[in-house]
């Protein structure tokens, strides 16, 4: 059985609701609820999340290891043991960091939304 994950629809998009979030604490979702509302067509949540967290480090000396989900891992493992199976790497990594192709914003943007949410493929 695969285990669903968050799938980002839109990188650019997600990440510049999470600056959004960062640089405007009060306008972070309440709940689940307001989460995905908020995040309707950026982001496709399976059903198995029922809870949201958020984590705000403000302490720069603190390093924070976010260490993924068991299940996720040694499903991830068995997965791509066979060398043919391709990784699925965001597509924003392959676009050329550029101003007429991706402003680096763009791709700061991107990057946020990647490691903000990324789980164990």
């Amino acid at each position: 059985m695969t285990i669903p994950r968050v799938v980002i629809k839109n990188y650019k998009a997600f990440g510049e609701k999470i600056i959004h979030w960062v640089l405007h604490p009060n306008s972070k979702p309440k709940d689940l609820e307001d989460f995905k509302h908020q995040t309707k067509d950026i982001l496709e949540i399976p059903d198995r999340i029922k809870s949201l967290e958020f984590y705000d480090s403000g302490d720069l000396s603190e390093l924070v290891i976010k260490l993924p989900n068991r299940q996720m891992v040694e499903e991830s493992l068995e997965r791509f043991k066979d060398p043919h199976t391709k990784y699925p790497v965001p597509p924003f990594y392959f676009d050329k960091v550029c101003e007429d192709h991706m402003p680096n914003l763009d791709f700061l943007a991107s990057r946020i939304a990647d490691y903000t949410i990324a789980q164990c493929m």
